[in-house]
């Protein structure tokens, strides 16, 4: 009975964003609903359906035996997906502006100091990497380099399973991924050979750059940038453009299938993503409504975890984890081995408010769409390059309120916010937006 429900559930929670996204996002395949829709494939659709068939494949039956347990965490996970729905869709307004496809080609068009940024990029990945070596205590030529990076996350792992990420040194990577972006976008709206093979050759470090971090979703982020990037310009929907995207997404699947194999594990990758908490996951749902207890909500405050964030663990030694993860495992579950358990953005709000929580996903979603207005919108463009903040902040700040924890997302991208802002007023132009005194033969508002 319960397969009879949660699989049309999870099917009407992944085709509603979708139909939304093509109804209502600015951007082609790649809207916030869209992004919805994808996490909710992956996360729930998928898991479901092969749950139905082999259910020991299911993360939380490792742990959760209650009967009807994977029913009641679906109905909470679909309502926190319906509501964001309608807040994405409350939040759109008659008025909204066209995506300024117009304006972001004139912004590449104007990207100064190519060279130098093309340069800048490796330099700052090299000096980043010297330093995550240091930190680790490794050697370049080490023969399980890799392997040490994807198996041990974590360094200096206290008695509370809490250790240190070194995530504040690998903020600096953002450098080499926005050079990718702008100098992609200089190459396509000028049809330039060299510009969009130096782009190729910084998507070729992007990956290096994952491979080092351990981190299959960087390889997901880089899908998205490049998607994005030719989107935002206007490119078209056509069978080469989706040719290209398909051949990228089945890279992703074979070098996430690759780092698999270097954490020492011999699940396939489709096993990892059906036995996972990755994606907006049907499993951490299932634990957190079977296992928190009212007595045990915190009332908002993993939402405030970022203030004390910014402090290093090297200044402070027992800074409490910043991730719900170690929380729900260890003080929840009483689980004490080492890790944590992924609560993605539903887990985190019902771990905070219940119920009730499914509310935040109508905030979420009314937040998406206005940042996704805002980013797009024809002045921020121009005064601010706004079209290349869209993959860069908007895309991760979707990512994680869906797949990780906010608080984790606020510390990072307000780091790699201020680099990024410092590479826009280097490189992009910036124009000044005056209101014209009335709307000129092309519809523009401003001069």
């Amino acid at each position: 009975m319960e397969n009879l429900l949660t699989v049309p559930m999870a099917l009407m929670c992944t085709a509603l964003p979708l139909w939304m996204g093509g109804r209502y996002g600015m951007v082609p395949l790649v809207s916030p609903m869209h992004l919805l829709g994808y996490f909710c494939a992956f996360g729930f659709l998928v898991k479901v359906a092969v749950y139905s068939v082999r259910p020991e494949y299911a993360f939380y039956s490792r742990y959760i035996d209650t009967p009807g347990a994977m029913l009641t965490g679906a109905v909470y996970l679909a309502g926190f997906i319906l509501l964001m729905c309608l807040g994405y869709r409350c939040a759109v307004r008659p008025f909204d502006p066209a995506p300024a496809t117009r304006e972001a080609r004139i912004v590449a068009d104007g990207l100064v100091r190519q060279g130098w940024l093309f340069a800048g990029a490796f330099v700052v990945a090299g000096f980043t990497f010297a330093v995550l070596l240091q930190a680790r205590g490794l050697s370049i030529w080490s023969a399980d380099l890799l392997s040490s990076f994807n198996q041990d996350k974590q360094i200096n792992v206290q008695a509370d399973g809490v250790g240190a990420t070194l995530a504040g040194i690998k903020t600096f990577f953002v450098v080499p991924k926005f050079a990718f972006v702008l100098l992609l976008a200089q190459g396509l709206v000028r049809s330039c050979a060299v510009l969009i093979a130096q782009a190729l050759i910084l998507a070729g470090l992007s990956v290096a750059i994952a491979l080092i971090s351990g981190d299959r979703f960087e390889l997901v982020e880089l899908l998205v940038f490049g998607s994005a990037t030719y989107l935002i310009l206007g490119g078209q929907v056509g069978l080469r453009a989706l040719a290209s995207m398909t051949a990228a997404a089945a890279a992703v699947l074979l070098l996430s299938a690759y780092m698999t194999t270097l954490r020492g594990t011999d699940a396939g990758i489709w096993r990892q993503i059906v036995s996972s908490t990755y994606f907006l996951d049907i499993n951490a749902a299932v634990m957190v409504t079977d296992q928190v207890r009212p007595a045990s909500y915190l009332l908002g405050e993993s939402y405030g975890w970022w203030t004390f964030g910014w402090v290093p663990r090297a200044v402070w030694l027992d800074k409490p984890a910043i991730d719900l993860g170690v929380f729900l495992k260890r003080d929840v579950m009483q689980i004490t081995t080492g890790g944590a358990f992924n609560v993605t953005g539903p887990g985190e709000a019902f771990m905070n408010f219940g119920w009730a929580g499914a509310f935040v996903g109508f905030v979420l979603g009314w937040i998406y769409r206005r940042c996704e207005v805002l980013l797009l919108s024809a002045r921020s463009c121009l005064r601010f390059g706004g079209g290349y903040l869209y993959p860069l902040l908007l895309y991760p700040f979707v990512q994680a309120t869906l797949h990780s924890s906010f608080s984790g997302f606020i510390v990072g991208a307000a780091a790699q916010a201020v680099l990024i802002f410092a590479m826009i007023a280097l490189v992009l132009p910036r124009y000044r937006v005056v209101p014209a005194a009335r709307p000129t033969a092309t519809g523009d508002a401003y001069v």
